[in-house]
This record gives structure tokens, sequence and C-alpha cells, in this order.
């Protein structure tokens, strides 16, 4: 089953096969060179903070900085919106006193003007500009400056300073106004302004400076209030993204740990949600590259367990990490001298390279072995095939006996016809010429019998002989072979004792093995004696045996009668290769059967072929079995 979780963490099911435990293992493996890689002293000092606690913070501290740069650029504004507040009044007087009589073409009266002052709470007067004396009015204090600007400009002009020290108002703020309107009745005198002038004292200023303490106050408790809120708003912004986040990290830790099934459920498209689609794209093709990863391995192994070699792997320390079955038999059979060799080899291989020792030799229970061991470095040990070359050393041997044999028996009859031959040469008796010809007729047909034999031999190893399968009556043939041997004046004699069914076999090959055999037991018996052919059946098998009244063969000799050119003990008195029988043998063994020998010294023997029959019943028209023996 396969595992997939919602963003909270409750599990999921989808389908899916789960990861091999050689790939988990792999992948722990890996997981814990990496951690050895990182030191447990580095770890120690790494802070561990939360991601939410990161992004609080600094959703507080941008609000924190917004706020002063705010309040940085707004308190300036506001002080001097205030400052011009304060004085609105002043110059909306101003405006008001323009209003009301600058449009009379008559001019103003001193009434008017102290009508309009007494209204508003102002002095009044009015002032030659050039001498800055106060023609009329109540005027204590007024800017001269002031009352020259509107008379040169003949334009109104205010202005707001504090009132000069030494006074009876020191520290307050005077503002005053000139308007260059013409006034009716002003002693005919040129220059002259109407002057009005407010004082602010410093209760005014004090309500200023109190308003903007005020404002401070709630901008300050907005500040507050402004974090708070931050702050809150970046916690649950910051829990929402490290659960994903957190989320991402165990689905990383489960898919390091070797759960490729595991997966994360996409509900927002956003940044955290395309890595968690490209978490499941890297997951599924982890998962493909472990099964490739993992079939390959299985393949690998089952190429080594098939292996007729033995594979042995060993790390930098000569210990063993790997097995084949080949090699754990070899090596459990094997003694301790044949171990120390091996690990002797593989030393070799750190400063050598490879290195092939042709014939090791491996003590058992069984006997002795030769193995051919072949060794390579590799990155973190060597690699060793181990191949029994046992029965390959034998063979070559025995071929190497074989040539020299085979030389041997061809040089002898050669021999003999170039002596004969070099006598002939000087023979003039008839009788003697004609009874060499003879004995070179003879060696002549020997050497044809030995070529023949060998020829076939060859091609039996050779696998270029063509076996034909067909019914064969296994009677018939017998009395066949008894006919073929009645030049020999030998009696034969065939004996069937059970109703045997045809056989599926090649008559050439295996009349010629009946007939090797029954040579056989024609030379190494006496003159006179008879040859026993007998037919049997035993279950599933057919049984043909040849016995003879021979001198028979020593039983330590029997596993060794069928080897080429191995002539037994009493094979001297007749003439022979030693090559019938292993002839006989292999041809017995190519039609699918076996031949076994029973035998006693003076006595006789008696070989027996052994043929499997057919899974199906007879044809109609066979013969009926015979149950006598014929002589």
């Amino acid at each position: 089953m396969s595992s997939a979780r919602e963003e909270n963490g409750s599990p999921r099911t989808n389908g899916g096969a789960p990861p091999s435990r050689a790939a988990r293992e792999a992948v722990a493996r890996g997981s814990a060179r990496q951690g050895r890689r990182s030191p447990r002293l580095g770890r120690l000092f790494k802070p561990k903070v939360g991601i939410r606690l990161w992004l609080t913070a600094l959703f507080m501290l941008v609000t924190a900085l917004a706020g002063i740069t705010a309040y940085s650029i707004v308190r300036p504004i506001m002080e001097d919106t205030l400052d011009r507040a304060s004085s609105r009044t002043f110059e909306q007087v101003g405006e008001q006193f323009q209003a009301q009589f600058a449009r009379d073409n008559d001019g103003v009266t001193i009434r008017q003007i102290q009508a309009f002052a007494a209204g508003r709470g102002l002095q009044w007067g009015i002032v030659q500009a050039e001498t800055g004396t106060v023609l009329d009015g109540n005027l204590d204090y007024w800017s001269e400056s002031v009352v020259r600007r509107a008379v040169q400009n003949q334009r109104p002009a205010d202005e707001i300073e504090e009132v000069p020290s030494g006074g009876a108002r020191e520290g307050q703020i005077m503002a005053t106004y000139a308007s260059p309107i013409d006034v009716q009745n002003i002693y005919g005198q040129d220059g002259t302004a109407v002057v009005l002038v407010s004082f602010f004292t410093q209760d005014d200023v004090e309500n200023v400076d109190a308003a903007l303490e005020n404002i401070e106050r709630i901008a300050l408790i907005a500040f507050g209030l402004a974090l708070l809120i931050s702050g809150l708003f970046g916690y649950v912004v910051a829990t929402l993204i490290s659960r994903r986040v957190r989320r991402l990290g165990l689905a990383a830790e489960r898919l390091a740990g070797g759960d490729f099934d595991e997966r994360i459920n996409i509900r927002i498209e956003d940044e955290v949600g395309a890595l968690g689609e490209t978490f499941n794209a890297m997951a599924a093709s982890l998962m493909d590259a472990f099964e490739q990863v993992e079939q390959e391995k299985q393949r690998g192994q089952a190429i080594l367990d098939g292996m007729t070699d033995a594979v042995v792997g060993v790390n930098r320390d000569l210990n063993a990490v790997f097995l084949n079955p080949k090699a754990k038999e070899l090596l459990e059979s094997s003694d301790m001298a044949f171990h120390v060799r091996l690990q002797e080899i593989l030393a070799k291989t750190r400063y050598s390279g490879a290195v092939t020792e042709p014939e090791v030799e491996a003590g058992s229970e069984e006997g002795e072995r030769v193995i051919e061991i072949r060794a390579a470095p590799l990155e973190d040990g060597a690699l060793a095939i181990l191949r029994d070359v046992t029965e390959e050393r034998r063979i070559q041997r025995s071929k190497a006996q074989f040539i020299a044999n085979a030389s041997h028996e061809l040089k002898t009859p050669l021999a003999a016809i170039s002596g004969f031959l070099e006598i002939l040469e000087d023979e003039e008796d008839e009788t003697v010429r004609r009874d060499f010809m003879q004995e070179i007729k003879a060696q002549t047909k020997r050497l044809q019998d030995l070529a023949r034999t060998l020829l076939d031999l060859s091609r039996l190893d050779a696998n270029a002989v063509v076996f034909r399968e067909e019914d064969v009556y296994l009677e018939e043939m017998l009395y066949d072979i008894k006919r073929d041997f009645s030049y020999t004046g030998r009696p034969v004699t065939v004996t069937v004792r059970d109703s045997v069914p045809p056989v599926e076999t090649d008559p050439t090959q295996l009349h010629r093995a009946l007939t090797i055999l029954v040579d056989n037991a024609i030379k190494y018996s006496v003159e006179g004696t008879p040859v026993f052919l007998e037919l049997r059946r035993e279950g599933d098998r057919a049984l043909v045996s040849v016995e003879d009244r021979g001198c028979g063969i020593p039983e330590n000799e029997l596993p060794r009668i069928f080897e080429r050119f191995y002539r037994a003990e009493g094979s001297s008195r007749a003439d022979g290769t030693g090559l019938g029988l292993a002839l006989a043998h292999e041809i017995t063994e190519h039609l699918g059967g076996e031949i076994l020998v029973e035998s006693e010294p003076g006595r006789g023997s008696r070989f027996t072929i052994s043929l499997p029959l057919p899974e199906r019943p007879a044809r109609p028209d066979s013969p009926a079995p015979k149950q006598k023996v014929r002589a």
C-alpha cells in the first residue's frame, strides 16, 4: 500500500507497489553516510529558530519601520499645519478687512476701523510708514517692516513674530496686518496705513503643543495596535507556511528513508504548491529509478547466482562481502590452506593489479581439486572469480595421453608394414611372400579400424554425428548381430525373456555399440565358448546384455575400462587398441542410455546396454515376443 497525506498530516491511501527492501536499505545507507559527514559538534552550534518566529518578527519589524518612517514624515507636516491653523484666524481678519473696505472709494472712517477691531478683539492704529508715528489708535507693539512693505507695495502685508523683549508682552506672539487704505479725515498725510495687531499668549502655544501631544499619543496607540495586528497576522501566515513547509520536510524525510510512495496533496497553486508538485515528480522519478536499479540488481544477482564459476567479493580488510552459491559451496568444502592462498592473491591485487593463478590446489573431503583464480582490484576491495578446472585439466591430460597412445598404436602397425615391405624386396620364396602379404593386410586392416575408431570418437566429441531416431525392434537386431558373427564359428545364443516394444533410437549407432561388445566377448574368451545375447525389460527400460565366459576384469579396474586406450589386465592375449569400449560407452550416452558391466576374473564378463522405452503402445504389426532360447 502507498500513503500520501493531506497538508494537515492526515493519511490517505493510493494504489502502488512499495519499494523493495533492498531499495529502502540502499537509501537508508545513503542517509547514514550523509549523516556521518555532518559533524555532531557543528549541529550543536546551529540555532534552531522556527519559521513562525522568523516571519512574525519580520512582520513586526516591517510594521515598526513603516510606522517610524511615517511618523518622521508626518510630524513636521502636523506641526506646520497646527501653526498655520493658529495663525489662520489672523489671516482671515486681513481677508475680511480687505473684503469689507477695499471697495469703498470714499475711504474708511475711524469709526469703522474701531468697530471692526473691537468686534474681533484687535488693537488698531493709523501709522505713518516713513516715520513710524502712530497717528491714531491703541497700538502697543507692531511691526514697522510690515507697515513699510504695505505702503511701498500698495498692497496689504502681514507677519507673525515674537514680541521684542523688555516689554509687558514679552514672550507673546504678535501678528501684524497693514493695509494702505485711504482713511478719511486723517490729517492729510501721505504714506499711512491701517494697522491691526493681534497677540497670541503662552496658553495658545501650549494648546497647540497639547494638541500635538494628543495626536502623538493616539499615533503611539495606533502604532502598538498595528504591531499587535501585524504580529498576529504574521504568526498566522507563518503558521500556514511553516505547516506546508514542515509537511514537505516530513515527506522528504520519508522519501530519504525509502518510502517512495510518499506524495504531497496540492491544494493551493502557489510557490509552495509548485514545490510540492516538483517533490511529487521527483518522488515518482526516484521510484522508477530505484525500481530499475533493483531490477538490474536482481538481474545481476541472478546472473551471479547462475554462474558455474565461484565469485567472491571482499572489502579493503579482505573480509567477504559477497559470495554466490558456487563460491559458498567451494569455500565451505575447501581446506584452510586454500583460504589462505586466496587471501594472498586478493591482497596482491592492491599493488599488482589484475592477477591470474591458473592452478591452485584445494583440498576437500572429495579429494584434491585444481582451481583457477582470476582476481582484480576494486575501488573498495577486490573481486575474484574461481573456476574449478579439475575436470578440464584431467581432460587435457587425457587428450595428451590419448595423442601419445594413438601415436604409439599407429606407429606399431606402420613399423610392422614397413619391415615386411623391406623383407619382401629381397624375399624370393612365394610362400613367405604370401604370408608377409597376409600380415601386411592384417596390419593395414588394424590401421583402418584404428583410424575409423579415432575418427568416430573425434566426431562424437565435436557433436558432429547426427543421430536419427526410428522404431527399432531389438530382438531383430540381436538376430542380425548373431548372423554377422556366424563367420567366426563361435556359438552365439539369443534369449528374449520379456515382451519388449520397439525403442526410438538410431539403429546404425546402436548396432555399432552392440557389435563392439560382441567382438570383445569373442576376443577375450576361450576359443569354442559361447557368447550369450539377452533381451529383457525392467520397468520403462529395455536391457540388452552381452555375456562371455572369458578371463573377466578385476574389480579395481572396472571404473577405468571405458577410458580411451585403457586395457585391463589379461587383455594382452587379444589384439586391441583400448578404444572399443570407450566408443561403445559414448555412443550409448548419445543415445540416451547407459552401459553397465558385471565381471568376475576367471569366470567372464557381462555388459548391459539400458535404453528408455517410449511412452506409447507398440505398433499393432509388431511381431509376437519370443520366449525361447535359440542357439
